[in-house]
């Protein structure tokens, strides 16, 4: 182990401070080098290859039903479930006013007791009573329902004789919850922002924020069905861009409850959104999606087989193609099923707009003769367009809460109460029969694989330490980079060790140089470790994307593993007992001498694999537990990959991690 140091008992100091056997920390080899990307990157190409293979062997109309179901079975279960609550809402109109073709009203729903959304329905003059309908989902806009690219598509769907109801999601238009009407200020930034907070916070708890866009667009199309001027027969379904998203998740969990569909500007598959390095938006992340098999193809075959219009944009950042792949994927599947007769036209459609990322009229025209053909029996498009002239209306007069839902409706209950509630349900619900160890092993997916031997690529002395510097694999294609710094004139094999976790691992060495001292002063030898993703093992940047901060490099990477069934924080976990097998092995340290420390959100790693390994864990304290962070009404949004770890909630508190060192200590 340390035949380059002595050999000759001829000790010659290789680094004179700490800050060099960092950097030298920092040059793993090669193999070591692999960029995370490439790894989580050749997992779910495998899987959805596999998928692809599944789709493939598709024979019969038998198949392809029980394709289906399997389908929206995952896709359920992955978000968790659909909150139990089925009637037509109660509606409320707070005005009403009459434009040229059309009438607009203004609907606060209660989407569920307590939960209150805002919607604008238009409807044709003069009224002729049942028409077909339209719901039109909204896209990741501030204006919400008031957009204009979003009243176009309205007035022009309703022009034609559609009844059309578009939709404010959570955090836009008059949606903003975290509005402070004390102040008649809006804390968090809209859209993506709301629904970034919102989601992780049910992501720890086992759910996902698309649950609740599903049940509040379901709650929006029992209301829409059970009006006079709609044929609840009839109903289309359209969005773009986060309202695609809308429109996708409802045709994967009930496309029977519409009669055609037009998702624009989403539809691509994960291949291409992997290989694009598309960063998925919060409601996109599915845990456990590619690793379920679901794909683009699988949602457009989930109206199968209904008409189906795929709206997309020849420049958008959703590549095309792979939204070509999926329709031609789908297109095979019908056929091959006997869904469509070989020769007759497919019901799914494309159409591609010389666009960047927009709901433009080319799109919202193809649209509209996909509907009135399908509901219609006639294209009338090209008539209701002759005469057309939009006109958007100010953003005033399609507010049906004054602006702010909670100024109409203080006392409703938010998504951060329905979180709280959630919350507390699941901690009066877990299972803490099944040992503590036994429901981290499933939730960090802990195998007990081999581990690679430690390869020392670097040794020497400095000051009063011999330092080896180590990679090892920890699982396919993830390796481990770290240092070990013991008593230069130690005996050779294990001593007592500490593996010592902070945020940059190797690369903060030196800052850290007081923990290594008071170590060697204990009597033990450090090990300062390189978790995947950081330190010597921080990965390239994903395009122009910044490494941390919002929809970023490590955030996509995350966002991949999460659709893999798998996340950052448990591979990191993961990473931690790893490496306690592999320096065991190779002769470092010994398990009954072995402890672990963690700063930050490396803490967190520190506990968890304390407890899957038996060993002491000791952190700084300043891991934020996962119940103060679904609890808070804010949280850190910057590092939330460090953390996120999809389901925790439902197997561990923090008390228990608590009670279990607790336990170790007073034995």
């Amino acid at each position: 182990m340390r035949s380059m140091l002595f050999e000759g008992r001829c000790l010659k100091p290789s680094a004179r401070t700490l800050w060099e056997v960092q950097a030298f920390a920092q040059r793993p080899p090669v193999e070591a080098a692999t960029n995370l990307y490439t790894s989580i990157r050749d997992r779910a190409m495998a899987r959805i290859e596999e998928a692809r293979a599944a789709r493939r062997a598709l024979q019969s109309p038998e198949d392809l039903k029980a394709r289906k179901q399997q389908v929206r079975s995952g896709f359920l279960s992955a978000i968790g479930g659909l909150p139990e609550y089925s009637e037509v809402p109660k509606a409320c109109v707070t005005h009403r006013s009459e434009h040229s073709g059309f009438a607009l009203e203004n609907v606060i729903l209660e989407t569920r007791p307590g939960c209150f959304a805002t919607c604008a329905v238009y409807s044709p003059l003069p009224f002729t009573g049942k028409r077909p309908a339209v719901l039109l989902l909204i896209g990741h806009t501030d204006a919400g329902k008031a957009d204009p690219e979003y009243q176009y598509a309205a007035q022009l769907f309703c022009r034609a004789g559609f009844t059309v109801l578009a939709l404010d999601p959570y955090g836009e238009g008059e949606r903003f919850e975290h509005y402070s009407t004390e102040n008649d200020y809006q804390p968090i930034q809209g859209c993506s922002g709301e629904h970034d907070l919102m989601d992780w916070k049910f992501k720890l708890m086992g759910k996902s924020l698309a649950r609740y866009f599903i049940a509040d667009t379901l709650a929006a199309t029992r209301y829409l069905k059970s009006r006079p001027d709609a044929d609840g027969r009839r109903v289309a379904l359209t969005g773009h861009s986060g309202g695609g998203t809308q429109v996708s998740m409802l045709m994967l969990a009930a496309g029977e409850e519409f009669a055609c569909a037009a998702p624009c500007a989403y539809i691509t598959d994960n291949q291409a959104m992997l290989e694009e390095g598309v960063d998925p938006d919060n409601e996109m992340i599915w845990p456990g999606s590619i690793e379920k098999g679901i794909d683009c193809a699988d949602i457009l075959l989930g109206m199968a087989p209904k008409p189906v219009a795929v709206l997309s944009n020849a420049h958008d950042f959703f590549p095309l193609e792979g939204t070509k792949r999926a329709v031609d994927e789908a297109r095979a599947v019908l056929e091959r099923t006997g869904a469509v007769k070989k020769g007759d036209p497919s019901p799914i459609e494309l159409y591609i707009a010389q666009s960047e990322h927009a709901y433009g009229p080319t799109l919202a025209r193809a649209a509209l003769s996909l509907f009135s053909r399908s509901l219609l029996s006639r294209d009338t498009s090209d008539e209701t367009l002759k005469d057309f002239r939009f006109e958007p209306l100010p953003s005033q007069r399609l507010e049906a809460a004054g602006g702010r839902i909670l100024k109409a409706c203080p006392d409703m209950k938010t998504l951060q109460d329905e979180a709280r509630e959630l919350l507390a349900e699941i901690q009066a619900r877990r299972n803490t029969i099944l040992p503590l160890e036994e429901r981290l092993g499933a939730l960090l997916s802990a195998k007990d694989e081999g581990v690679s031997a430690v390869r020392i690529y670097r040794e020497g002395v400095c000051a009063p330490y011999a330092y080896y510097c180590f990679t090892a694999k920890q699982e396919a294609g993830i390796w481990l980079n770290g240092a070990i710094l013991r008593p230069m004139y130690a005996p050779d094999g294990p001593m007592p060790t500490v593996i010592m976790l902070w945020p940059g691992g190797t690369s903060r060495i030196a800052e850290h140089s007081h923990l290594i001292h008071r170590a060697q002063a204990e009597g033990k030898q450090a090990v300062i470790l390189d978790l995947p993703g950081e330190g010597a093992l921080l990965p390239a940047k994903l395009g122009g994307s910044d490494m941390y901060i919002s929809w970023s490099t490590m955030y996509k990477l995350n966002a991949y593993l999460i659709q893999l069934g798998d996340s950052l924080c448990a591979l990191r976990t993961r990473g931690v007992m790893a490496a306690c097998r592999a320096l065991e092995k190779a002769g470092f340290v010994q398990t009954d001498t072995l402890c672990l420390y963690g700063e930050g959100d490396e803490g967190r790693y520190a506990s968890l694999a304390g407890v899957m390994c038996g060993l002491p864990a000791e952190t700084d304290g300043k891991c934020q537990s996962y119940e103060e962070i679904v609890f808070s009404e804010y949280h850190d949004q910057t590092h939330t990959h460090a953390w996120a770890l999809p389901g925790a909630l439902d197997a561990f508190g923090s008390e228990e991690i608590e009670y279990y060192f607790s336990r170790r200590t007073d034995t």
